[in-house]
């Protein structure tokens, strides 16, 4: 292949090759400006964007809500936690009652 001083090849082969190269670039180019021309593509593009994002800061806040109101809801009145602790002082009053009662019998 041979190639004059200001670098465009000769051959048939090398010729096409550069050719397709050029096209491919051009290509490149011309898609590159239709996207940066197309406005209204773009700010489509940022509002799946921006919605995205406040969908993920919506559930990342609800998320923490509900942990909190778990948090809350373990000791808060009437909760299983609270029950069974009211639970076992009823047995405990019960009991020392009962034993109150056989004794002063006695």
């Amino acid at each position: 292949m041979s190639t004059p001083t200001n670098g465009t090849p000769t051959d048939r082969d090398a010729l096409e090759r550069d050719i397709q190269r050029t096209r491919d670039n051009l290509a490149a180019t011309a898609d590159a400006l239709a996207a940066k021309a197309d406005v209204k593509g773009q700010a489509q593009a940022r509002v799946e964007d921006l919605k995205a994002t406040a969908q993920h800061k919506v559930e990342d806040v609800r998320n923490q809500a509900n942990a909190k109101v778990h948090d809350v809801s373990a000791s808060a009145p009437g909760s299983p936690t609270q029950q069974t602790g009211v639970l076992v002082g009823v047995v405990v009053v019960a009991t020392a009652l009962a034993i109150w009662l056989v004794v002063r019998k006695r």
